[in-house]
């Protein structure tokens, strides 16, 4: 098939997820992209541009639309009545996302999520963690409203929802390099997110720093992604932790693999997260992940691994990480070996396999009329 693939927040997680389906797809892809900023507007505002720079119909023909990021997808099928059946991808919904000090909620961009889903033929979101919380805040809304509710949306959109969780490049990451990087006797804690205020970035480096005042022996690597502002807990870390700290960047992708693999134990202790790439990636990788008991975090890990990798509070996750610091290399591989090969099940090859069934489901059904 010919797909028109839509991004419109193209950085991050949303980029790889674009860039990995379309290497790993059996179909043809033209991909439209906006930079990763400016996500309200995107929102708002880029249906109008797109409308003008896909391909007009006697340029190019597709076959089905993939929309993934920040749009208004009602705006752009009036815009475009010639494109074709579409799949939209939630890789968030703004009904959960969480706000900063200070900022209030405003409902109108849950609301675009919700009729995105009502405008597209097919909706598929990246966990059942990330579905549940949308249709229930969606629920919760709606017993808020002051009048004409639309009794019958919510359930409309449920009932041609999907979950297919995104892949990871398990080549990739776990690829024998020439003159591999070896294990120290410190173990290499990762930090691996968004340097972003969801990721609550400032529990983690109280612990950590908790830890280094009683001298427990570790090393830090901060390789997540970071932006013009990062949260002030990072330049705190920076001072703070400043012995611990042997990398401080956000490598190219095969570098960064490399200090996954170096890495012992990743640390997680974000606000949202509706899937958790980072952490499945440094699992596969080998490291033993430490997370909280929430979000998607325990959908995505192995039940038999609950008990050692989630923690349930600030205590709890300060207690296990200096065990597990405290453990053999020989200790911990007990349990990251195991986890390590359960990653395999996310392999892009098997997700893209996935995805492509949706994506030809898709093109079958009747364009929703608008």
């Amino acid at each position: 098939m010919e797909v028109l693939f839509i991004e419109t927040f193209y950085g991050g997680s949303h980029k790889s997820f674009a860039d990995q389906w379309i290497s790993h797809s059996a179909h043809n892809y033209h991909l439209q992209t906006l930079p990763p900023r400016f996500w309200k507007w995107r929102q708002a505002g880029s249906a109008l541009y797109l409308a003008e720079n896909i391909p007009q119909p006697e340029e190019k023909k597709f076959d089905a639309v993939v929309i993934s990021g920040m749009i208004d997808i009602g705006h752009l099928k009036v815009l475009r009545p010639d494109l074709p059946p579409s799949m939209l991808y939630f890789h968030e919904n703004q009904f959960a996302y969480p706000l900063q000090a200070g900022e209030k909620r405003d409902f109108r961009y849950g609301l675009t999520d919700l009729v995105n889903v009502l405008a597209a033929e097919t909706a598929v979101f990246n966990s059942f963690f990330n579905r549940e919380t949308f249709f229930k805040e969606c629920r919760g809304l709606f017993r808020r409203l002051p009048d004409a509710i639309p009794l019958n949306a919510v359930d409309k959109a449920l009932g041609k929802s999907e979950v297919i969780y995104p892949g990871i490049d398990i080549g990739a990451i776990t690829r024998k390099l020439p003159n591999p990087i070896e294990k120290g006797i410190v173990p290499l804690i990762i930090w691996n997110h968004r340097h972003e205020h969801d990721k609550n970035p400032q529990m983690a480096f109280r612990v950590l720093e908790k830890l280094s005042r009683r001298k427990v022996p570790f090393k830090l690597a901060l390789l997540g992604e970071r932006f013009n502002k990062s949260p002030a807990a990072f330049n705190r870390a920076r001072r703070e932790l400043s012995e611990h700290i042997v990398v401080d960047a956000f490598p190219e992708r095969e570098g960064y693999y490399r200090w996954l693999r170096q890495g012992d134990i990743v640390i997680s202790t974000a606000l949202q997260e509706n899937f958790g790439l980072s952490v499945i990636e440094a699992a596969a990788a080998g490291c033993l992940p430490l997370l909280p008991r929430r979000l998607a975090y325990p959908e995505v890990l192995p039940l038999w691994s609950h008990m050692a990798c989630l923690w349930d509070d600030e205590k709890n996750l300060e207690e296990k990480l200096e065990a597990l610091i405290g453990q053999t290399e020989k200790q911990r591989k007990s349990l990251t070996r195991p986890l390590s090969l359960w990653m395999e099940k996310y392999r892009w090859e098997n997700q893209a396999e996935k995805l492509d069934e949706m994506l030809v489901k898709t093109a079958s059904v009747p364009r929703e009329k608008l």
